[in-house]
């Protein structure tokens, strides 16, 4: 059955509620003159941040990796990373099936649970960002790598997409309809970056030996097909949606459009050397690309 627009809070559903009220118990922290709320935000920060160090000690001290090898640090952020996208993207897809799939929509139609659960995911995965962009910087001496700097230039797009949907009141549910498909495949990806530095960094014969050929394969099929096919496919909808609908002309200015248009159509395109990578490693079946002598360049070595 099609969800109609504007429900009642007893049609929202129980994971929207939880998000609901969490959002609503943590504390408000407001940019100040404004109603801009970053509390969760921080909250969320803070909670990824521990997390990434509780990895890191297993990482370290559990699996005995090498804590000087900037492996063992990637390997710590990806099971973070992991974390993180499971836990969205399962919020994300409550919220998305809750409403009517109207990508320039206002959220003040909805029900006040949803808008906080919406509000709640979004600061969320701003948390993140800010999580990550701080870890990015620890883990280089404090000052960032070149190899960082396409991570922190999608970091900053993403995080401004939506912060405009938050203060414009619109546009949230083209933002989490592209940070779902974003991350629905992020545990293929890390899973496969924890794999492929594992097979270094443990004993021969391992789970991480044994498991890593079918990683690679399945993150290789679902990374390419969700970013050759599905994300054009969606960022052509919202596109339509924002420029050519009464809906997108009327909640969104002209001008905030364009500029949402050209970012998400920018990080697509960006994608386009891992989507044809990809691509290669999937025709190769079970021989990885990514074996034990890979050589990942100075950065990795001890």
């Amino acid at each position: 059955m099609c969800k109609q627009q504007g429900e009642t809070e007893s049609d929202t559903n129980g994971l929207v509620k939880f998000w609901s009220n969490l959002y609503n118990k943590a504390p408000k922290l407001y940019i100040p003159f404004t109603q801009f709320d970053i509390g969760f935000t921080i909250l969320g920060t803070c909670i990824i941040s521990i997390i990434r160090l509780m990895s890191e000690y297993c990482y370290i001290n559990i699996l005995e990796f090498n804590p000087n090898t900037y492996k063992t640090v990637e390997s710590s952020a990806a099971v973070t990373s992991i974390t993180h996208a499971i836990i969205l993207c399962t919020g994300l897809w409550a919220c998305l099936t809750n409403q009517p799939y109207i990508p320039s929509a206002k959220i003040e139609t909805s029900p006040k649970s949803y808008q906080a659960a919406v509000t709640a995911l979004l600061q969320l995965c701003t948390g993140y960002m800010m999580y990550d962009a701080i870890f990015m910087a620890r883990s280089n001496n404090w000052s960032f790598h070149p190899d960082d700097v396409p991570f922190l230039a999608h970091h900053v797009v993403t995080v401004l997409y939506m912060s405009q949907t938050r203060v414009l009141g619109a546009g949230h549910i083209s933002a989490m309809g592209l940070m779902f498909t974003g991350e629905c495949t992020n545990p293929f990806q890390n899973g496969h970056l924890i794999t492929k530095f594992g097979i270094q960094l443990a004993q021969d014969g391992s789970l991480f030996h044994i498991l890593h050929p079918y990683v690679e394969l399945t993150f290789a099929v679902t990374y390419f097909f969700v970013r050759a096919f599905v994300g054009p496919i969606q960022i052509a909808h919202i596109t339509y949606d924002l420029l050519f609908t009464e809906s997108g002309r009327n909640n969104i200015s002209l001008k905030v459009s364009i500029l949402w248009v050209i970012m998400i159509w920018g990080i697509i395109i960006g994608s386009y050397p891992w989507t044809m990578e990809c691509l290669e490693m999937a025709k190769t079946g079970l021989q990885v690309k990514y074996g034990v002598d890979f050589d990942y360049g100075p950065r990795y070595e001890l």
